[in-house]
Formats: structure tokens, C-alpha cells, sequence
């Protein structure tokens, strides 16, 4: 584990690797249980999953375009969760980054603004324009949606975050109706760029801008099995 400092407040940096999504949604509940406690330290977490539909608080079968046997059939697991928001797709390739931390601002929008900046930052490192859009979480290029954004807090401990398409093949998305919205278009670093994108360097760029994002010192990542 890496440990970095703002202030005198330490951020651990893990890697997940790819992770089953209930697995990693333990492990958060954990955290944050042990963050609540003041037994555990702000974490950020990267994580992949194997193809996964979430459906958040708001979400209902109308989201999904086809019954759950479907997707299970298609080997895409269907899971309910506590975070905000309604439906969205995880896959292989895709960026997902769980910010486990104590927002020592207690100001829900300013977080969301300032971590969702972050990934317009790091987009920008490739040279590609993402904006957001009032009163809907996520980012956009171009009018598609290249990151879904979706947060739980407990007594200010932030968990869930953020999953950005770099590498993955969107294929589920046309399964279910992204973050309620029919006509929405999604799309990729990858495709936007016409390239694969390099996972490792993407992230140590994200590191370096959330930690200026957040004033924290750059640092390193470490792998967690």
C-alpha cells in the first residue's frame, strides 16, 4: 500500500485489478464502516470488473431492456446497490475509481463537481474535450457519455465513484437504459482516440490530478489482491 499525505491526514492508493463486483462491494463496506470508526484511513480505490449492470437506489426493472435471465445467460451479473443514480454497465477495460474518504468539506456538490473534474482533466491529457451537464451526473464528449458517476455516503465517508470507459467494448450498455435516459449515446477514450488506451498510464494520470484536485502528494499505487 502506498501512503500519501494531505496535511496530516495519510491516503492509501490500491489497485484492485479485475474483481468480482460483490467482492469489491464488501470490501467498501468495510472501509467504510472502518473509516466511520476512525479505525481506517482515506483510500482511493481502482478497480475493473467483469461485465456487471448496476442498478442504484432509483433504478427498477424498467431499466433493463430484457429480463435478468437474459444477461445471466449473456454471463453479465444484474446487482442492486446503495449508491445514487439508476442503471449502468461495468466491463473489462473500463476505469472505475472508488474514492473511500472522509470529505472533511461536507459539501456533496463541491466533491461531485471537483472528482468529476478529474476526469475531464485526465481526458484532456489526450487531448479529448469532456464537459458535464446541469443536474446530471457524469461526463460527456461530444454529446456521449464517457463516465458515469455515482456516489453512497455514510457520516461524510464517500464510497462507489466513478467508471470511465477507456478500453471497454459498451456492448452492455445496449442492454439496459443508461442512467434513465433512452436516447443516450456512450462512448469511449478508446473510441474517441481510435487507439487502445494504456490502463497503467491512465492511471497514474489520474492519481496526479485528483491529488491536485484533492491537495494531496503524488505517489505511487501498490497492488491489492
Amino acid at each position: 500500500m502506498s501512503i500519501i499525505k494531505q496535511n496530516s491526514t495519510p491516503l492509501k492508493v490500491e489497485d484492485w485489478g479485475l474483481t468480482d463486483y460483490q467482492l469489491a462491494f464488501d470490501r467498501q463496506a468495510e472501509m467504510v464502516q472502518a473509516r466511520v470508526s476512525g479505525k481506517g484511513a482515506d483510500t482511493l480505490v481502482f478497480v475493473e470488473h467483469p461485465n456487471t449492470v448496476t442498478l442504484g437506489r432509483r433504478a427498477t426493472q424498467a431499466d433493463l431492456h430484457y429480463p435478468e435471465k437474459i444477461f445471466s445467460a449473456r454471463g453479465i451479473t444484474v446487482q442492486k446497490i446503495n449508491r445514487g443514480g439508476l442503471a449502468t454497465a461495468h466491463e473489462p477495460g473500463q476505469l472505475v475509481v472508488y474514492p473511500i474518504i472522509q470529505l472533511k468539506k461536507r459539501d456533496l456538490r463541491w466533491f461531485a463537481n471537483q472528482f468529476l473534474n478529474v476526469v475531464i482533466s485526465l481526458l484532456a491529457d489526450y487531448n479529448v474535450v469532456g464537459y458535464l451537464k446541469d443536474g446530471e451526473p457524469g461526463v460527456w464528449v461530444e454529446g456521449q457519455k464517457i463516465c458515469s458517476f455515482g456516489i453512497a455516503l455514510k457520516k461524510w465517508v464517500s464510497s462507489h465513484g466513478i467508471a470511465l470507459n477507456l478500453n471497454n467494448s459498451l456492448e452492455s450498455f445496449a442492454l439496459i437504459v443508461p442512467c434513465g435516459r433512452p436516447n443516450e449515446v456512450v462512448t469511449s477514450l478508446s473510441r474517441e482516440l481510435d487507439h487502445t488506451v494504456n490502463m497503467v498510464e491512465a492511471k497514474k494520470r489520474f492519481i496526479a490530478h485528483f491529488c491536485t484536485a484533492f491537495d494531496y502528494q503524488k505517489n505511487e499505487m501498490q497492488k491489492k489482491t
